[in-house]
């Protein structure tokens, strides 16, 4: 693996990472995913996770919100260490109620928007919070009403998600998962099922939020993206990580052979 020096003057060693695995492994039966990956990110970062596809990328990022359980490894988020029991197969969760918990820390945004198609779009981003979290009713509507005029949707409130475009479906899915306060998000290809003219309105969001200082882990193939407002690049190959740096220090070229392959297939 190629590694590569952080061009921060301050060390990171001392902290506590966001979200941090050691020795990842995740089998589909016979065929092993995710080979062992060791891997933190902390507050505040932008780390965008790119690879081939086939590289476990975003069984990589299931795996850190336990929607896919890992055949070997250790967990932990903000410091706390996911309790994790072996089976006969992959690892189990040993409390429900941590995982929940955690959950409402690290939330994740899907590449298909996943929203409730019989609830509008305030129903939706209110639905979690009120029945999970237990918040106020009114609080909560609140803060969604803010959270849909923040992605500039509050005019599409009472709209259901097939009255949207995809662009605005996936723009309420990142307001959905931001009024659960989250403390990081992990966007699984936000952008993928977009028709293209729709991608820019849903990276302008990610952009501010990334300026805001949110931690974001984010599945991509947006280059631009990843280039311009990743503080890391992490680069999965066949199921473990072939090279980790900044943007400038990866995508300069002539630090790893296959992450260079991998560029130029959106630079031609």
């Amino acid at each position: 693996m190629t590694t590569l020096p952080p061009q921060t003057a301050s060390s990171q060693a001392a902290k506590v990472p966001a979200i941090s695995v050691d020795g990842l492994h995740k089998h589909f039966g016979a065929h092993e995913v995710l080979k062992g990956i060791d891997f933190q990110a902390y507050d505040g970062e932008v780390v965008s996770i790119l690879g081939s596809s086939g590289s476990g990328k975003s069984t990589f990022l299931r795996c850190l919100n336990l929607l896919e359980m890992p055949s070997a490894g250790r967990l932990c988020i903000f410091g706390e260490q996911v309790g994790l029991k072996k089976t006969s197969g992959n690892l189990a969760i040993r409390d429900q109620r941590q995982v929940d918990r955690l959950r409402t820390q690290v939330a994740m945004v899907f590449q298909n928007f996943c929203l409730w198609q019989h609830m509008t779009v305030l129903e939706n981003l209110m639905e979690a919070p009120v029945h999970v979290q237990r918040r106020a009713k009114r609080e909560v509507r609140d803060e969604a009403e803010a959270m849909l005029e923040r992605v500039g949707l509050i005019e599409r409130a009472d709209f259901y998600p097939a009255q949207l475009s995809g662009g605005q479906q996936q723009r309420a899915a990142i307001a959905r998962a931001l009024v659960m306060r989250p403390k990081a998000l992990l966007f699984d290809e936000p952008t993928s099922a977009l028709d293209p003219e729709l991608v820019g309105e849903v990276l302008r969001v990610m952009r501010d939020l990334a300026a805001e200082g949110l931690t974001m882990l984010v599945v991509t193939h947006e280059m631009g993206f990843a280039r311009d407002v990743s503080n890391r690049i992490v680069f999965l190959d066949q199921g473990r990580i072939a090279a980790t740096g900044s943007p400038q220090q990866l995508f300069g070229g002539g630090v790893n052979d296959r992450f260079d392959q991998f560029v130029s297939r959106f630079n031609s």
